[in-house]
């Protein structure tokens, strides 16, 4: 029997990797070969009949499957082609903005077809492209905005989706889109859009040789958009891949500045943190510095993974950032000598602000590398370790901190250990699959520690995270701080694909429920007490499960998770007490700068120590 891996990340292909802004380079010694692969119409017919055989809705509308698919094939190309309902294409001036209704062609593969191909004038979309980005340049939407542009998204897919349910495209047509794509490869194979890859007269940067494009990127497309049509969490891609992404949140070495960036594009390039003890740190770097130009030459307008590309590079090379700071005029060149960016997939540490608060941070639900020790013993040990240096220094542990912010999950049975490492006896979750029995699991360890729990979460924190959280919740293990979680609470396995080894596939096949009997997929998991990761304490719109096309519907529960704390009484100990305020105000001008939402937990936890 093949061997099925479950895994509980709300996050796609390479989603496992760090930030697109994280500064680092790995050996070139750890670089994958390049091997030989391929992906045929027979791989495409596998998923499908995959999709038949474990998918956890056995009633798909498979024709919106082919839809999706056809879709997917056709922007796949370097030149890529959109395929619209004929009855849509007319009417679209009501679903879109005027800059945005491209100038182009269309054509029909036959007379008769009900829909439409669309072929932009790509040197007139590159205009206007450029044009919005000049307009919008360095702005940042606000909530109302994005929220905004999110409903008018979804009500657009939803017409369109209305649109191609009345003219019934099904395998039939889907067959004939391939076959057109097949015949006229060689008259879409060259890119086009070149000119918004780099701006202001940059030279783009030699790229790494690539693949020539063939059908086997528009079987795999297909195949994506055959998944994609059922949920955001099924897809299909190189094993190759999902081993360098797994790598990358696993422990290990790598080479840069050690500094965490935001922006690019239309927007700024912004340091957001540089992590102590960095070189970015030792050079002046500070949070909050915009960067403007890498060794002499302007970033404006550059994504932010170009921008990284520049900086990034070997141990002991340097690299010259121009930066411009608030508070300072004119720009400044600042030195930056790179160097090994040693990443903990668990990492702790006693809490400076308050030494009797020990701290665990957690990125990640995955395996252990080679001659590491599990993810659990890992976390069993930081306990010992800090318990017995707080001891040493006379101020014994008071409380414990698990920081599960922007941990998108990874493996169930992980999250079934960690949880039991503090929830002593009960359920932790239960996993309900058509056609099966649920499957409960429950504690059966004996706690790692008896110290007061807090679990730090946001709006990133999802699957294996929230059945963590929720189940401490639940059982009154510990308080929870933060923002609501990101709401997915959908099952995946993971198996090389029938046929063709070098590719994974990965389906929805389950939900899982928290203790109570309540599916987290949706709505999260909302913390006991808000608090704020923001310097103004405010909570601003965050992107989550709901926010996302397809996803699976929330199931009603009646139930309510009340909380085991006194928690009026902590938020007033919090009001009367706290320190945060004065803590963040004196320390504004770190060059790193404070974690907002922890500074404010210390009151909290106070609160929970000094209240009943």
């Amino acid at each position: 029997m093949k061997r099925i891996v479950y895994l509980l990340s709300f996050f796609t292909l390479l989603s496992f990797a760090f930030p697109v802004g994280f500064i680092s380079c790995e050996p070139e010694a750890k670089k994958a070969p390049n091997r030989v692969t391929n992906f045929t119409y027979q791989d495409f017919e596998t998923v499908v009949k995959s999709v038949d055989k474990y998918y956890i809705d056995k009633n798909i509308n498979k024709n919106r499957a082919f839809t999706d698919a056809a879709s997917f094939a056709v922007l796949s190309m370097p030149h890529p082609l959109y395929i619209y309902p004929e009855s849509y294409f007319k009417e679209r001036e009501k679903y879109d903005d005027k800059e945005d209704l491209w100038p182009g062609k269309t054509f029909k593969i036959s007379p008769s077809d009900k829909f439409v191909l669309f072929d932009p004038d790509y040197t007139l979309v590159e205009k206007i492209q450029k044009e919005k980005l000049k307009k919008n340049e360095n702005r940042k939407l606000s909530d109302a905005e994005v929220k905004k542009l999110i409903e008018k998204e979804k009500l657009k897919k939803s017409v369109i989706a209305s649109k191609w349910e009345e003219i019934n495209f099904s395998r039939k047509e889907f067959d004939r889109v391939i076959s057109y794509i097949q015949d006229n490869l060689e008259t879409y194979k060259t890119p086009v859009l070149k000119g918004l890859v780099e701006l202001d007269g940059e030279l783009p940067e030699e790229e790494e040789e690539k693949k020539e494009f063939s059908m086997e990127q528009v079987f795999l497309a297909a195949a994506n958009g055959y998944l994609n049509s059922l949920d955001p969490h099924s897809n299909v891609f190189l094993k190759e891949m999902w081993e360098e992404s797994m790598a990358k949140i696993s422990d290990g070495s790598f080479e840069g500045i050690g500094a965490i960036l935001s922006g690019g594009g239309s927007r700024e390039v912004v340091v957001e943190n540089p992590l102590e003890g960095s070189p970015a740190v030792r050079a002046g770097i500070r949070s909050g510095d915009t960067i403007v130009a890498v060794d002499g030459k302007v970033i404006k307008n550059l994504s932010l993974d170009k921008v990284v590309k520049k900086i990034k590079g070997p141990k002991a090379t340097k690299v010259v950032l121009t930066i411009t700071r608030k508070g300072n005029t004119g720009k400044t060149d600042i030195e930056v000598i790179r160097d090994k960016i040693t990443i903990k997939n668990v990492t702790h540490h006693i809490v400076k602000e308050n030494p009797q608060v020990g701290y665990i941070k957690l990125t990640g639900f995955v395996k252990p590398g080679p001659g590491e020790a599990p993810i659990d013993t890992q976390i069993a040990n930081a306990v010992v370790e800090m318990e017995q240096e707080a001891k040493e220094s006379g101020k014994p542990l008071k409380a414990l901190i698990l920081d599960l912010r922007g941990n998108s999950g990874g493996y169930l049975d992980l999250a079934i250990d960690i949880a039991d490492m503090f929830v002593e006896k009960g359920m932790i979750v239960f996993t309900r699959t058509p056609f099966r029995s649920d499957e409960e699991k429950y504690a059966k360890n004996k706690d790692i520690t008896k110290l007061p729990l807090v679990v730090m979460i946001n709006s990133k924190s999802a699957s294996a995270s929230e059945i963590v959280a929720s189940a401490i919740q639940h059982h009154g293990r510990g308080i929870l701080l933060g923002e609501r979680t990101f709401g997915k609470a959908t099952v995946q396995s993971l198996n090389n694909l029938e046929n063709n080894p070098d590719y994974l596939l990965k389906i929805t096949n389950a939900r899982y429920y928290s203790p109570s009997g309540k599916t987290i997929q949706v709505v999260g998991v909302s913390p006991d007490i808000e608090v704020s990761e923001e310097p103004d304490a405010s909570f601003p719109f965050r992107y989550r499960e709901e926010d996302m096309w397809n996803h699976l519907p929330l199931i009603p529960h009646e139930g309510v998770v009340k909380s085991k704390f006194n928690v009026n009484a902590i938020k007033e100990y919090a009001k009367k007490n706290g320190k945060a305020d004065a803590f963040l105000k004196s320390h504004a001008n770190d060059a790193i700068k404070p974690d907002y939402m922890l500074i404010r937990s210390l009151d909290y936890i106070e609160g929970m120590l000094n209240t009943k």
